[in-house]
């Protein structure tokens, strides 16, 4: 594993907390969202994550005139004969290139395949590749052609970040590299599984995590909390502990990866106010640490 954060890391140029936050939630089996402006290396991210773990990758590129059925697929008829023909959303995992560019129907296609891991057409469910993850971009709302996520499918996403401001210096380095995709380790996802769900999660932890869903319903802004919401961040800290190679959730890893577990949670958050930084002021640093 650390072989392949060195090789991520040297592509992706100023993103080392990133980095190890997206291998996270995909060991911990979420789905991301990248959210930032047209050419911040949102979609270069995306592939170089998905092609180094050496799973059956497919992209989409939402457009505005997209049917359900280029996604999932359809039945045709041969001979009197049903035929199911799949989409692309049949693979490990799936780049959805820019998704709030696609209608409400397409962005619901989406909402069975990633909590249920299935599509059901015409009344039959088709299983999906195991193990399956989306990683999403989306654009910034206010632009043009944009549709805004439904909360149900926002709920979904395990977490959500834009990319670093990249210094002076990182930006020569990205004009002066070559990327070159030839990462050939093969790392068992579903393996991983395993380990990481043995990762001990005290409860003090729990009740740690619980307080922080607390403080955050009682912001100012309204926010998407669930259960699925503290699912997620027990499985993503659990991973994010798996990969510094301890054996049990401290209360750091938590604190690492809330703000971006709850950042695409908050509803009407002022423009000119940075999610993260919002969420670890009002939020993380206003909870008292137990002892």
């Amino acid at each position: 594993m650390k072989e392949l954060i060195s090789y991520l890391n040297e592509r992706i140029i100023g993103n080392e907390n990133k980095v190890q936050l997206a291998l996270a939630a995909i060991l911990a089996g979420g789905s991301i969202l990248l959210e930032d402006k047209p050419g911040t290396g949102k979609t270069t991210f995306a592939k170089l994550l998905a092609t180094s773990l050496n799973l059956n990758f497919k992209r989409i590129q939402f457009t505005s005139d997209m049917l359900p059925s280029d996604i999932n697929g359809f039945t045709k008829y041969i001979d009197n004969q049903t035929h199911f023909q799949a989409g692309p959303i049949f693979a490990n995992i799936i780049l959805a290139d820019e998704i709030n560019r696609g209608n409400p129907k397409c962005q619901s296609a989406f909402m069975e395949a990633m909590e249920e891991k299935s599509v059901t057409i015409d009344g039959v469910t088709h299983a999906l590749p195991q193990p399956f993850f989306v990683i999403a971009t989306q654009n910034p709302t206010d632009q043009v052609g944009t549709y805004p996520l439904p909360e149900s499918q926002l709920d979904r996403f395990m977490i959500s970040f834009a990319m670093n401001k990249l210094s002076k210096e990182q930006e020569k380095k990205i004009l002066n590299q070559k990327i070159e995709l030839n990462f050939k380790k093969d790392l068992n996802v579903l393996a991983l599984d395993k380990l990481i769900k043995a990762i001990v999660c005290k409860d003090i932890v729990i009740d740690y995590i619980q307080d922080l869903k607390a403080k955050a319903e009682n912001l100012k802004y309204e926010c998407i909390l669930s259960t699925r919401t503290l699912i997620y961040t027990v499985q993503i800290s659990k991973a994010l502990a798996y990969l510094k190679n301890q054996t049990y959730v401290t209360l750091t890893e938590v604190q690492e990866t809330f703000p971006y577990i709850l950042r695409h949670r908050l509803k009407n958050l002022d423009p000119s106010i940075q999610a993260t930084d919002f969420i670890q002021h009002e939020v993380i640093d206003q909870v008292p640490v137990p002892k």
